[in-house]
C-alpha cells in the first residue's frame, strides 16, 4: 500500500461520467467539488491515481494535479535532493550523540562553598563538559565531595537529561568529642551597658543592667559543680555559648564640600562593539580620552548554565560630558548629608547593629558641610577566648564537714 493523496481537477464534457467509472472500479474519492459546469475537483489515493489512465483516455477528459500530499512524496523530493536528506540524517545522528553527553552542572544549596570552587573540584574528579554520561558515578561523585568538604552534610547528585544536577545541605558538623581548644568564654568587644543576655552554655558574670567595659569578661567557660550542700567539688569547662546585647554610643563624623564639579552630558552617545575570542580582541571603539564616560556591556557565548565558551561580544557606549561648577545651596547640602547618615545607618543595620537613639547634628560652616554627634545602638558582642583553667577545688573530709 502506498501512502498518500493527489487533489485533482478534471475538467471535460464527460466529467460526470468519469467519477462514475472511479466508483464503480472501488475507487476512495473523497472531498468532491464542483468549481465550473465541467470542473470537478476531487482527492484520491496514489494507488488509485495510477489507475486513472485508462479512464481517462475514455473519457476525455483532462487531469490536472492541484496538490500532493504524503511521505511518498517526500521520499520522491528527497531523491532528487540527496544532500538535503544526508544533512537532515547526520543532523539527526549528531543529535543523539550529543544527548548522551554532559552539557550542564548545575549546584543548589551551597553557600558557604562558592560554585567556582566546586567545579574546579569536580573538574580534578574528571567531571567536565562534553564527557560521556555512561562515566559519570553520581553516588562516588557525592561521597567524593563529602569527603573534601566537611561543612556539607548532604549531598544529592542525579543526570537529568544533558544535566548533572547536585542538591547540597551546608551546616557545622559538632566535634565528636571536645579537647581542651574548644573551651573558652566570652569577652566584651565595647564598653556600654547590657541590655540583654541570654546564655545556653557557660557561667553568666553579668546581667541585664550592668555596666561593662571592652575587653570584660561577660560568660565564663567554667561551670561550678556543687554538692548538696551548695560547696564546688570540681569545675568543669564548655565551650560558652550566649547572645550578648550591649548598649554603647557610636561617634559619627562626616563632612563634604559645598563646591562641587558636576558632569554635564553632551547628550550625544555613540555605540562601539566589539568581539573577542580566547585573547584576541576586535574593538572597534576609540582610544580613552579625558572627560569621556564610557558603558562596557558584554555578553558571553553561554552554553549552559556554567558551560561558557571563550567567546565574548559586546557594546561600548562613549559619551563625553562637560565638568562645571557648582555651589550647593544649605537645603541641599543638609538633604545630601541626611542621606550620607542614612546610608551609614543601612550599613550598620546589615551588620545586625540596632539603632536606638540619633544624636547627629548638621552644620553649614564655610564652604563645608559637617555632620558630628553619636548613634546610640545596641550590639551584639562575645568575642571567644581561651578559659583559663583553676585548681580544682581540695576533696572535702568527713572532719572538714
Amino acid at each position: 500500500m502506498i501512502p498518500g493523496f493527489v487533489r485533482v481537477s478534471v475538467t471535460g464534457e464527460q466529467c460526470e461520467r468519469f467519477l462514475n467509472l472511479c466508483r464503480g472500479r472501488d475507487m476512495e474519492l473523497r472531498k468532491i467539488i464542483r468549481t465550473g459546469e465541467k470542473e470537478f475537483h476531487v482527492t484520491l489515493k496514489v494507488k488509485d491515481f495510477w489507475k486513472i489512465s485508462p479512464l481517462r483516455r475514455k473519457t476525455s477528459v483532462h487531469i490536472h494535479i492541484l496538490r500532493k500530499k504524503g511521505p511518498v512524496f517526500w521520499l520522491l523530493a528527497a531523491n532528487r535532493h540527496k544532500l538535503i536528506l544526508a544533512g537532515l540524517l547526520a543532523m539527526i545522528c549528531v543529535l543523539i550523540f550529543l544527548s548522551g553527553r554532559l552539557w550542564n552542572i548545575h549546584i543548589e544549596g551551597n553557600i558557604m562553598n562558592p560554585t567556582p570552587e566546586l567545579l574546579k573540584f569536580l573538574e580534578k574528579e574528571g567531571i567536565h563538559y562534553g564527557m560521556s554520561k555512561k562515566k559519570i558515578r553520581c553516588t562516588s561523585l557525592a561521597e567524593a565531595m563529602r569527603r573534601k568538604y566537611p561543612d556539607i552534610t548532604w549531598v544529592s547528585a542525579k543526570l537529568s537529561g544533558t544535566q548533572l544536577i547536585f542538591e547540597i545541605r551546608e551546616g557545622t558538623t559538632p566535634p565528636e568529642e571536645q579537647t581542651e581548644e574548644t573551651f573558652c568564654s566570652l569577652f566584651s568587644e565595647v564598653e556600654g551597658t547590657v541590655e540583654k543576655i541570654i546564655t545556653r552554655r557557660g557561667t553568666p558574670l553579668v546581667k541585664e543592667g550592668d555596666s561593662v567595659e571592652k575587653g570584660q569578661e561577660l560568660v565564663s567557660g567554667i561551670l561550678n559543680i556543687t554538692d548538696d550542700s551548695q560547696q564546688v567539688v570540681r569545675y568543669e569547662y564548655v565551650h560558652a555559648d550566649a547572645d550578648i546585647y550591649i548598649r554603647h554610643n557610636v561617634s559619627y563624623y562626616d563632612t563634604f564640600s559645598l563646591d562641587l564639579k558636576k558632569k554635564v552630558s553632551d547628550g550625544k552617545a555613540r555605540r562601539f562593539f566589539f568581539l573577542q575570542i580566547g585573547n584576541l580582541r576586535l574593538d572597534l571603539s576609540p582610544g580613552v580620552r579625558k572627560n569621556e564616560e564610557r558603558l562596557i556591556r558584554e555578553y558571553p557565548a553561554r552554553v549552559t548554565e556554567n558551560f561558557i565558551l571563550p567567546v565574548l561580544a559586546g557594546t561600548v557606549t562613549v559619551q563625553k560630558y562637560a565638568l562645571q561648577k557648582e555651589t550647593l545651596t544649605e537645603q541641599a547640602a543638609k538633604k545630601q548629608a541626611v542621606q550620607r547618615l542614612y546610608n551609614y545607618e543601612e550599613k550598620l543595620i546589615q551588620k545586625g547593629v540596632q539603632i536606638s537613639e540619633n544624636n547627629v547634628k548638621i552644620e553649614i560652616n564655610y564652604q563645608d558641610c559637617v555632620s558630628r554627634g553619636t548613634l546610640n545602638v545596641i550590639e551584639k558582642t562575645g568575642r571567644e577566648a581561651p578559659t583559663e583553667k583553676k585548681a580544682q577545688p581540695k576533696e572535702r573530709t568527713p572532719e572538714d564537714g
